[in-house]
């Protein structure tokens, strides 16, 4: 592509800045360095300091680098990060990977569901039910944590894994208005050309919609589960035979006393409980990031 072309194309971007603008530009580039070093530098604390004996952890510098770099230390998590209850280490991985995969799946799943049916059939009920849940995102839910409690007891549900089903079947909140626009903005011919070929609703949502909509989907997705895989308070609550890494490792560190901890070792099981949600986002990244447009005819 020439340079004429480029710029008749993307004339702001060949643009060349301002004294002003480049001033401004440096200031966000620097703030945002700072952040992002914000972030990243208490992870690198902690994988330093998941290298050294717990001696030299407790009587050193916190900040200095280990006189000896023991990466046995994150074999050693899955030996002695155990709960007093039987509860191991893999037995936290392990919960961990069904709660979040199904929560996950679960929510994002009735969420595009009754996004698509609201926003693409109409029916006589259908401005009730899209008023109603956007009201009920307005009403506070502090205080009901008590009367939600009893209400699990009385199902039956306290301590199983229908939990997760019941819980997560609700098909509103922020996931449904996310799917909601995307689907309004999908035009309606694609389900009439298959309607027209012999093709039913179920074919229409499964084989054309669901593929459309793959990028909000797989967005939704991966913060839905980034979202569950650090969630600790739903297992102590209401799952405490199901503990995952989150909360195992939250009822490991608060169970000990603080002379008790090897705290390297525990520094190592946490940054393990990292790897599964930072590879999902670097592996999806590229999808959450890119702008979600539909191909063909728009609605």
């Amino acid at each position: 592509m020439s340079r004429k072309k480029k710029e008749e194309e993307y004339p702001s971007i060949l643009k060349e800045r301002s004294p002003q603008e480049k001033g401004i530009f440096i200031v966000v580039f620097v703030i945002f360095v700072l952040y992002s070093v914000s972030l990243i530098y208490p992870f690198i604390w902690m994988f330093i300091n998941s290298m050294k004996g717990a001696t030299e952890f407790e009587t050193g510098n916190p900040f200095a680098f280990p006189v000896e770099w023991r990466f046995y230390n994150y074999r050693r998590a899955f030996e002695m990060l155990n709960l007093d209850d039987g509860t191991t280490f893999y037995d936290m991985i392990f919960n961990s990977v069904w709660y979040t995969v199904l929560s996950s799946s679960l929510s994002v799943f009735t969420c595009t569901v009754t996004g698509y049916c609201l926003s693409k059939y109409d029916f006589k009920a259908k401005g009730i039910i899209y008023a109603t849940a956007i009201f009920c995102m307005t009403i506070p839910i502090v205080g009901s944590m008590a009367s939600y409690y009893k209400v699990i007891g009385e199902l039956g549900l306290y301590d199983t894994p229908f939990y997760v089903v019941v819980t997560h079947l609700g098909g509103w909140g922020f996931n449904f208005l996310v799917m909601y626009g995307f689907f309004k903005n999908v035009s309606w011919f694609y389900a009439e050309a298959a309607f027209m070929d012999g093709g039913g609703h179920f074919l229409v949502f499964f084989k054309i919609m669901i593929p459309l909509a793959i990028g909000p989907i797989m967005t939704l997705f991966v913060v839905a589960f980034i979202s569950n895989w650090n969630d600790y308070m739903t297992m102590i609550l209401y799952l405490p035979s199901y503990l995952t890494l989150a909360s195992g490792l939250y009822e490991f560190q608060a169970a000990k006393d603080y002379n008790a901890v090897d705290y390297p070792v525990y520094f190592a099981g946490l940054l393990i409980s990292l790897i599964p949600a930072i590879t999902l986002f670097a592996c999806c990244s590229d999808i959450m990031m890119r702008n979600m447009n539909v191909g063909g005819i728009k609605a």
